[in-house]
């Protein structure tokens, strides 16, 4: 089941969690950006597509460098191993020249 699908069926929880969204990856004692890179460390982990470009971008967007970005899957691959980083074209597209 999708996301947009749940939304249309539950739009208070999925409200509900854009609204957690909001509010953990705020600046605090970490940075929104290093929060990022920590979620793109668990995209990879997890073995999500969807979760990687969402918050690879946002990273960038935040002034993340692919040297950054390349670190946080680092990171990830020495936690998880290299199938962490290796199962998805979307590693290469996220620390790609721009």
């Amino acid at each position: 089941m999708s996301l947009t699908m749940i939304a249309k069926q539950q739009p208070k929880a999925v409200t509900k969690l854009y609204a957690l969204r909001r509010e953990v990856f705020q600046d605090g004692a970490l940075t929104s950006k290093e929060k990022e890179l920590i979620a793109v460390s668990l995209a990879c982990v997890l073995k999500c597509d969807t979760c990687l470009e969402t918050h690879a971008k946002a990273a960038k967007e935040l002034g993340a460098t692919k040297d950054e970005l390349r670190e946080a899957m680092l990171v990830a691959m020495y936690l998880a191993g290299p199938t962490s980083v290796i199962w998805s074209p979307m590693v290469d597209e996220v620390v790609q020249d721009e």
